[in-house]
């Protein structure tokens, strides 16, 4: 197999994958995960990789190895909770940045809210972030005050 080779599909259900994905993220985002621990966090990865619906995870893999993950949920901000579907804890490891993982990862989780027949999807961002999803064809809708830092909303129109 080519190093360089890897795949996109659903967090597999029977895995260790939520369990690392909990680790990682958890100790990177603590709070902003939505969850107050790394084990609740497993937990919804979990009940989400069983999910062909809201919410659901996208990894990328080589073979059984984590490369990224992004989750696509129903709600995401508090202070906006009109605004569905959110894109969020878009993650690539370390070792792998560069390599495309986080743009085939973005593409599919627009390609999957489209399948879902959503017309639009949101995130929020911070620091330099916002130019990355523009390059991608997102736009910012606003910035706000949340979670003691500023956050650009942004959106991505589907249709």
């Amino acid at each position: 197999m080519d190093t360089q080779s890897f795949e996109v599909g659903h967090l597999p259900v029977h895995s260790e994958m939520p369990a690392i994905i909990a680790k990682v993220q958890f100790a990177l985002w603590g709070a902003l995960t939505g969850y107050s621990a790394a084990a609740e966090y497993e937990q919804f990865l979990r009940g989400a990789a069983d999910s062909r619906a809201l919410p659901t995870v996208l990894v990328a893999r080589r073979g059984d190895n984590y490369l990224g993950s992004v989750n696509l949920l129903p709600r995401e901000m508090t202070i906006r909770p009109t605004l569905s579907p959110w894109m969020a804890q878009l993650f690539v490891v370390d070792s792998e940045r560069r390599n495309g993982i986080g743009n085939a990862l973005v593409k599919a989780a627009v390609a999957y809210a489209s399948d879902l027949h959503f017309s639009r999807m949101y995130l929020y961002t911070s620091g330099t972030l916002p130019a990355y999803y523009r390059s991608h064809g997102w736009s910012a809708l606003e910035e706000v005050e949340y979670l003691g830092k500023k956050r650009t909303v942004m959106a991505f129109d589907l249709v």
